[in-house]
């Protein structure tokens, strides 16, 4: 979409009336950038950019610089500035090195004063400093430098109009960004005491003030009063490490918007898609912009990453037009383009109406992808799959990631899909090092099966090429291919098995002449087979006709049993081996009672895909089809809690490989289950008043019977009296309908509740979601007391109070010696002092008091300092 801001032409006579105000800080930011490794530590180059009024007398020829690791304040030296960036604008810059000693994290600053004057949104402008601050962050994510602005600060607003603006934030690295709006600093680089957003100034239903998260995109919808106005915002970068985002520093801007009438409309550019280009292609883009006044000439001009490459960096050709203009944007992408993150381009649009031009932009988003890895094969050889491809096109490839699944899935990639999605079923299974490592061997596979590939390129940020074409191949048939795993009967000692599987048809005989023979192994479980349990006769010829036994003396109660077959030929008169098949489990079900219904969980490891199962149920004595599943999971509902339901399943499935008979049907156990209550209500939705005066804090939530559940019982209270401490219980109500409940955690309604529902068989359900209350803590102290025990103000006490913990109350004589202290907030002090345990002379006391709050973040203390006035004249009328 479209975004329009606004360039004035007479910026300080329109924003201030053409007084000349005093001092001169506008804008500014801190910019660093990694340099190398040297002898303590690791070298980094600081650059503070600032935009600062000319005609101002102060002037910063230096500046004093905070580098954040505990080092003195240093001083750096201007060494360039530039003159008329705006009407009496200057950009100055001031840039010096510094070697931090390792990983940690540092805050840069610097604070200077002043800024200049009338600002709106800060209160006495003139006499506030201006700070900036930069993360900095040492650590595994790597070296980095911060993120450039392409955009200046100085920027301009239309009264009542909505003003746009995007910094053009740019990071060398690759580094993904995101925004955040900031409140501007002042004196000791604290937040500006009564500092305004923009949009707290005026009123107005539509004068929103937000920052784009994503685009940096900054909107005022409606500025409402005239005048110059300070916002800050933050570019925070973020590096993936080990597949986790990770925060690696920020940069704050501090920027000046000047606010005048306008009467002018802005141009409006034609939106723009974000696109992707395979590296080593040219990628072309039309630009159009329009103006509602024909009669304005339009000029169109483009910033970002693109622009400033130093290594075939794109153009944008445009010539000013009368009511529309056109361009072209034109990048030539190599390889050295290819980055994880998009790069960011600004289209602007500028009318040259006068008092006020008006300006326009739009952005767009581009990815250079390197060009997928070409000619990839798969070839088999014996139980592997040998694969290999050309190198990477793009020589600052650093490997390749290796995918596969069972059977071509047909992918066809958008423009913009890179790498290999999960929802193709392709899993990686390999990275190899090295754009010149282009081959890899795949082992453990089943025979039988469509292995199909892919294989991409990566790159050292992360970023992926696109995918190669699927490409596939299976194993020839040189061993036994199981095809059977069915159990017969079910018991825990006298179960039975039946196991079937075909002939090696792919061998080659006169390699491996026959006679031949069969070994059969079985185990327990779903994997491994190594117990011997039955040996063919030898067979002259390869179609053995001894490929199905029935195994005896089974458990196929507690676990399923596994099979696997050897093939061995004759060789000098030896039988030796030519090669073992696959092992397959039989199908195994394990029940999953809960409330009125059993959840069946269908489990095998076979090396042939089953797509399909029949369940079948005890009704009666006979084995009834009660439904059909095309996933490893069924459900039987409408049951009856306490009784017993037997069952069993039939699983259908079948070998990629046509030759290999299909469907294979293999019947699991037969397995019981009663179904039993253990579903929990479903959580409540919780709410509180939290009314810290009185104080009390009351919960209120809805009752599950009357939404999502039959059985409530009771509830549990839980509360913890910090934000994010451990909840314990602290109450149990009975009854579904008591929806309601009062606490205090003394006298202090500071912290956190959740609720759980229990049903009338133990059930509990999860947490409600979690709500907090906090106190709004008050105490303070009178000035004047009489302790002559007549019954009036014979103690000093505090006003009513609230959410306070505890204080540190320490009186003091007029010659500074403490005469009385006490920890208890009620204090109570009837005038005696506490080192000679007489009475104290009237008088005045000076006396500190460190009152420590209780509030839901952590305690909070606040230091009290005053003076307190002891009579004891019964006549001097104090009540």
């Amino acid at each position: 979409m479209s975004r329009w801001i606004r360039t004035f032409l007479l910026l300080l006579v329109l924003a201030t009336g053409g007084a000349v105000h005093a001092t001169h800080n506008q804008a500014g930011e801190i910019l660093v950038c990694y340099v190398g490794n040297v002898p303590g530590g690791l070298l980094y180059e600081v650059t503070i950019i600032t935009h600062t009024r000319t005609s101002s007398p102060a002037d910063r020829p230096e500046f004093l610089i905070d580098w954040g690791d505990g080092s003195p304040i240093d001083t750096i030296v201007r060494d360039n500035i530039i003159f008329n960036v705006a009407p009496d604008v200057q950009k100055n810059f001031y840039s010096e090195t510094h070697v931090y000693p390792g990983p940690g994290v540092y805050i840069l600053q610097y604070e200077d004063p002043n800024r200049i004057e009338g600002v709106v949104n800060i209160p006495n402008s003139v006499d506030v400093p201006i700070c900036v601050q930069t993360q900095l962050v040492i650590s595994v994510a790597g070296n980095n430098c911060s993120p450039e602005f392409l955009n200046p600060p100085i920027q301009n607003a239309c009264l009542g109009q909505p003003w746009y603006h995007n910094p053009g934030a740019y990071d060398t690295d690759g580094d993904s960004l995101s925004f955040e709006p900031r409140v501007c600093l002042g004196l000791n680089c604290a937040p500006i005491p009564g500092y305004l957003y923009p949009d707290q100034v005026g009123a107005g239903a539509n004068n929103q003030y937000s920052i784009d998260p994503v685009t940096g995109t900054i909107s005022w919808v409606s500025p409402q009063v005239q005048g110059i106005y300070n916002i800050a915002f933050a570019v925070l970068e973020w590096r993936k490490v080990n597949g986790v985002w990770v925060n690696i520093g920020w940069v704050m801007r501090d920027m000046q918007v000047f606010v005048g009438p306008c009467n002018n409309q802005p141009p409006d550019i034609a939106d723009l898609q974000d696109t992707c280009i395979t590296a080593g292609t040219q990628l072309v883009v039309n630009v159009s912009a329009t103006d509602p006044n024909s009669t304005q000439t339009i000029s169109l001009s483009a910033i970002g990453g693109p622009m400033v490459l130093t290594t075939s960096p794109s153009t944008f050709l445009s010539s000013p037009g009368l009511g529309s203009a056109s361009g072209v944007f034109t990048w030539n992408t190599v390889c050295a383009h290819v980055r994880q993150q998009p790069y960011q381009v600004l289209f602007n649009a500028e009318d040259n109406d006068s008092p006020v031009s008006l300006e326009a932009f739009e952005s767009m988003f581009i990815t250079v992808v390197a060009p997928a890895p070409l000619n990839p094969q798969a070839s088999p050889n014996g139980a592997v799959m040998e694969l290999s491809w050309d190198p990477s096109i793009c020589s600052n490839a650093t490997g390749y990631r290796i995918y596969r699944r069972q059977g071509l899935f047909g992918y066809v990639p958008d423009n913009c899909e890179l790498g290999v999605p999960g929802y193709t079923g392709y899993s990686l299974i390999a990275t190899v090092n090295g754009v010149n490592n282009t081959s890899y061997t795949d082992q453990s596979l089943a025979f039988g099966v469509t292995y199909c590939y892919m294989v991409v390129a990566v790159f050292p940020d992360g970023a992926q090429s696109y995918a190669s074409v699927e490409f596939c191949a299976m194993l020839e048939r040189e061993v036994p291919i199981m095809t059977k795993v069915s159990v017969g009967v079910t018991d825990a000692a006298a179960g039975v098995d039946t196991v079937q599987w075909s002939n090696a048809w792919d061998l080659d005989t006169l390699q491996y002449p026959g006679p031949y023979t069969f070994r059969l192994y079985q185990g327990a479980g779903y994997s491994t087979a190594n117990t011997l349990i039955h040996t063919s006769a030898p067979f002259p010829f390869l179609q053995h006709p001894d490929t199905t036994f029935i195994q005896n003396g089974l458990n196929t109660v507690a676990t399923p049993n596994t099979y696997r077959v050897e093939l061995f030929y004759t060789n000098n008169g030896n039988s030796t081996l030519v090669g073992s098949g696959n092992t397959a489990s039989s199908v195994f079900l394990v029940p999953d009672p809960n409330d009125e219904q059993i959840t069946l969980n269908i489990t095998y490891d076979t090396p042939w895909v089953n797509d399909t199962f029949q369940v079948f149920r005890d009704i009666g004595g006979v084995w009834t089809l009660i439904g059909t599943t095309d996933t490893t999971v069924y459900v039987d509902t409408a049951l009856n809690n306490g009784q017993e339901y037997c069952y069993y399943v039939v699983s259908y499935g079948a070998y990629s490989d046509p030759a290999i008979v299909s469907p294979l049907a293999n019947w699991s156990q037969e397995v019981c289950a009663t179904p039993v209550d253990l579903t929990p209500p479903c959580p409540p939705t919780l709410t509180l008043d939290n009314d810290c005066e009185t104080p009390l804090n009351t919960l209120t939530w809805n009752n599950p019977n009357a939404s999502c559940a039959d059985d409530t019982y009771r509830y549990n209270i839980y509360f913890t009296d910090s934000l994010g401490g451990p909840l314990t219980l602290i109450a149990t109500l009975v009854g579904a309908e008591n929806t309601t409940f009062t606490h205090t955690d003394g006298l202090s309604v500071a912290g956190c509740y959740a609720i759980t529902a229990i049903d009338t068989v133990g059930n509990e359900s999860a947490f409600t979601n979690i709500v907090c209350g906090d106190n709004c803590p008050e105490y303070t102290l009178p000035n004047v007391f009489s302790p002559n025990n007549d019954g009036k103000n014979d103690r000093f006490i505090p006003f009513p109070y609230r959410g306070v913990r505890l204080v540190d109350l320490k009186v003091f004589n007029r010659w500074g010696s403490m005469i009385f202290s006490t920890d208890d907030p009620d204090i109570l002090w009837d005038g005696t002092s506490q080192q000679t345990g007489s009475l104290a002379p009237e008088g005045v006391y000076f006396y500190t008091c460190l009152v420590t709050f209780e509030r839901l973040n952590g305690d909070e203390v606040v230091q009290l300092k005053g003076y307190v006035h002891l009579l004891r004249d019964t006549k001097s009328g104090v009540n």
